[in-house]
């Protein structure tokens, strides 16, 4: 999962929220003992975890082999696929015993994690440690975690009986979290018919939290849309020499200059649709006058009055803006020599609404210095996408619409969710980070991030973070509400 995403939760509890039942509790045939399904999962995601699949530089394929093992020994047909030699992804499918005519349910997660620097976690990151109630790792929660619980509810499907009027299909990628053109855009575009087709998907993006500054309520956070990623470096050139001989237009000091008029220029402020489902929903738990704030942010003054609230919370105030974060600068050999050339990379995080011909022209217009150029990765959402959906779709430019929180698998998570945990509320919210829903959104299929696991801040900042680990309670909750979920919608 590109960073931010599974944060949305916390942010939203900030602003002080109740909570309100929905849905009916249905009942199925489930497993007699829940407590070692959860063990069983933990010895699946400590194994899996186990499996390097560091992107870069991605070796997924014996992450892609080690679930087509699971897969073959529980009887459910998998097959891997790879867009070249060592990047494969792994799709199974498990068939309906009475199919109705409906399209397949697709649950998606990515085999390839982010890097882990070993020496400053307390388990090694890739040795899937069970320790202290928890299955210690990198990808334990992003997203190998998910994939676990996926692989496991649909082996409970087939394990006990019942009527499935359609089908599952389980895909585990590559390339998630880098590199375009050999991951589920990929598959999408070069084997659509294996991934369902897909009537809905279920991926990775919210998550279950708890905050003491509201009262220890529930939050369930799922992802109904994204912002989109526009990685860039800036770079400058200029008259270098001996350090203590300083010119007047030194690359350091132009870049400097540069990013210090862009910490001087916020975004502006914007409520995109879906951010204002979210609230609105939140508002009918809240007293007043939060409440009124909250169905109305979408108008200016309000927007004005809540502004400081939403700013002082890093999460809440990337939900409403777009943003720009230098991750990186580079320049100089050595203290006593001028640099030519000095970079600064930034990570822009567009809302999903915003044109990204017009922010480029905006960024350009603060910078102010023609000498300063900005270049785009590859991989950029706004280059490596765009090209994606020109090839696939036929449209290049128009910018995606949120998935209805009335579909089925929305229904049926609220539905479960108010079984699992009594009192919580489920909302639709917009992702800070990217995920492979995108493309799923793009063919018109509506796609939900959403690791069905009641998780602490600490545990939520791990991912992408040091000591990333899930408690083995909330692994064997998150296969509970997925087995469950999908008992409702295969009926």
């Amino acid at each position: 999962m590109r960073p931010g995403a599974p944060r949305v939760a916390t942010a939203a509890l900030v602003l002080g929220l109740a909570a309100s039942p929905v849905g009916a509790i249905e009942t199925a045939p489930e497993p007699a003992d829940w407590t070692a399904v959860g063990a069983e999962a933990a010895r699946l995601l400590a194994g899996y975890v186990q499996v390097d699949t560091s992107n870069p530089p991605g070796r997924e394929t014996a992450g892609a082999v080690y679930l087509k093992r699971f897969f073959d020994a529980e009887g459910i047909p998998a097959r891997m696929l790879a867009a070249e030699p060592g990047r494969a992804s792994l799709v199974a499918r498990l068939a309906a015993t009475a199919p109705d005519g409906r399209l397949p349910i697709l649950l998606l997660s990515h085999v390839d994690v982010v890097p882990a620097e070993p020496e400053a976690w307390a388990f090694a990151p890739f040795s899937g440690a069970i320790r202290n109630g928890a299955v210690h790792g990198r990808g334990a929660l992003d997203d190998k975690g998910q994939g676990v619980s996926h692989a496991l509810a649909l082996a409970l499907l087939a394990r006990h009986p019942g009527e499935r009027g359609r089908d599952v299909v389980f895909a585990a990628t590559a390339a998630e979290e880098a590199g375009a053109g050999l991951g589920a855009d990929w598959l999408v575009e070069h084997h659509w018919s294996e991934l369902g087709p897909p009537a809905v998907v279920w991926n990775e993006g919210g998550v279950s939290t708890r905050n003491a500054m509201t009262g220890d309520r529930i939050l369930n956070a799922i992802a109904t849309s994204e912002k989109r990623s526009a990685w860039m470096t800036l770079g400058v050139e200029g008259e270098g020499g001996h350090g203590s001989q300083p010119p007047r237009h030194a690359a350091v000091e132009r870049l400097v200059a540069a990013l210090a008029r862009l910490a001087a220029h916020p975004t502006p402020l914007r409520i995109t649709p879906t951010v204002g489902e979210t609230m609105r929903r939140l508002s009918d738990s809240a007293a007043f006058p939060l409440s009124f704030a909250l169905r109305h942010l979408e108008n200016p003054l309000v927007l004005r009055l809540a502004r400081s609230r939403l700013e002082e919370n890093r999460v809440l105030n990337a939900m409403v803006r777009d943003t720009v974060a230098v991750t990186g600068l580079r320049a100089g050999i050595k203290h006593n020599v001028i640099p030519r050339r000095a970079e600064a990379t930034l990570d822009v995080r567009l809302l999903p609404d915003t044109d990204s011909d017009a922010f480029l022209a905006w960024l350009r217009a603060v910078i102010d210095d023609p000498a300063i150029r900005i270049e785009l990765t590859s991989d950029s959402d706004v280059v490596a996408y765009r090209e994606w959906r020109g090839r696939v779709v036929g449209d290049r430019s128009a910018p995606l619409a949120a998935s209805p929180a009335g579909n089925e698998l929305f229904r049926a998570l609220e539905a479960e969710l108010a079984r699992e945990l009594p009192g919580s509320v489920t909302v639709p919210v917009q992702t800070t980070g990217g995920t492979d829903s995108k493309y799923f959104r793009a063919r018109g299929v509506p796609a939900y991030g959403y690791f069905p696991a009641l998780l602490p801040e600490e545990l939520v900042s791990s991912v992408h973070g040091l000591d990333e680990r899930i408690p083995i309670v909330e692994l064997e909750r998150a296969v509970r509400v997925t087995y469950r979920t999908l008992r409702r919608l295969v009926r």
